[in-house]
């Protein structure tokens, strides 16, 4: 257990800077445009800035009910990459968190 715990802190903090760059990727194409595009759904940043990983969509689509992943794949990019950072972190702090807790539970 204790291993998939690290394994899920360290991965949702890798994560998070992944998530910090496409962040900051949405934020440039903002500047550069003026905000023109302050609403650029995270859907549409997806297709049509990083079509690299656009595969991520259909994953969502698997995994969650479809309205939500509609919903979600709705939120402007600005909004979304921040949340997302937030909350890998603070997941990230408590799989760490508990996986001390562990360690020190078995010496």
């Amino acid at each position: 257990m204790r291993s998939f715990l690290l394994f899920i802190g360290y991965s949702s903090y890798i994560g998070s800077v992944g998530d910090g760059l496409l962040g900051l990727y949405a934020l440039w194409v903002l500047i550069g445009n003026n905000l023109a595009l302050l609403n650029l759904s995270l859907n549409d940043f997806l297709a049509q800035y990083v079509e690299f990983i656009y595969w991520v969509k259909q994953v969502a689509f698997y995994v969650m009910p479809e309205g939500f992943a509609n919903w979600l794949f709705g939120i402007p990019a600005v909004i979304y990459f921040p949340v997302r950072i937030l909350m890998s972190l603070i997941i990230g702090w408590w799989a760490l968190k508990k996986a001390a807790q562990l360690k020190t539970k078995n010496m």
